[in-house]
């Protein structure tokens, strides 16, 4: 290979590690911020610091896959799965399921929001019946994020019908006859997720997070830009809080 092939080969290697660091260092800051309401970051975070060598992921549509993918860390022995076929929601629980029957000494972990959680939360039945100690981990926000997000970014609309009904899921787990946990505080999260990780049988642990923390891109386009300030325009409900949740963040990248 000619030397000046090499050299724009390990020069482009390093620009790339440099951006690499940059980006993993802006990760860690979201992720370790003790704001409240907690952050979604934090959750996923502390989570992933916790999983086994054998764990097995589970995540689903939404939001929620922003935050697996960038807060979750596959390892060496791990087995990591998502939702496709155009983000099919509700997939996350039924995957851990069938990954604990396959797998009964493996840790097994179903990542999710609480709108994909909803449409099929009857299972945590299921893993009682069964007693498949699946940990289920919901990112609890009240409402269908990932729909919210597009409306303002990619059509500039306010958001409409994205908003849940509010429901106690440690309370539903205890109902099924599960454990369930609920985390407000980002102090104890870590705490709690040992304790609920290390929780023999089926779990269910909520963590009632910020429901206005965007799930940023790397870059803004100036066309997301302009839409997201026209949705703002045309009446979105919760502008003031949305605004104040993105400018915040753009201005920690920027000091």
């Amino acid at each position: 290979m000619p030397l000046l092939t090499r050299k724009a080969e390990r020069g482009f290697l390093e620009s790339a590690q440099e951006r690499m660091k940059g980006w993993l260092e802006l990760m860690d800051e979201r992720a370790t911020r003790p704001d409240s309401p907690m952050k979604p970051q934090v959750l996923a975070h502390e989570l992933g610091r916790r999983l086994r060598d054998d764990a097995i992921v589970a995540c689903d549509s939404g939001t929620i896959a922003t935050w697996w993918a960038r807060h979750i860390p596959a390892r060496r022995g791990q087995m990591h799965s998502l939702s496709g076929n155009l983000a099919t929601m509700a997939a996350g629980l039924p995957y851990a399921i069938a990954a604990q029957v396959a797998y009964p000494e493996r840790q097994v972990i179903a990542f999710v929001g609480d709108g994909g959680f909803s449409m099929l939360m009857a299972e945590i039945a299921t893993c009682v019946k069964y007693q498949l100690p699946v940990k289920v981990v919901i990112v609890k926000n009240n409402t269908l994020g990932q729909i919210k997000w597009e409306q303002i970014v990619f059509l500039g609309n306010p958001e409409y019908g994205c908003e849940l009904q509010p429901m106690d899921f440690a309370l539903f787990a205890r109902a099924c006859g599960a454990a369930g946990f609920t985390i407000e505080n980002p102090a104890d999260c870590g705490r709690m997720l040992e304790a609920a990780l290390a929780t023999p049988g089926p779990v269910v642990v909520q963590g009632v997070v910020d429901p206005f923390e965007p799930p940023l891109p790397a870059k803004v386009t100036l066309d997301q830009a302009a839409k997201f300030a026209k949705s703002l325009l045309r009446g979105e409900p919760n502008s003031q809080k949305i605004a104040l949740t993105v400018l915040g963040e753009r201005i920690r990248e920027l000091v």
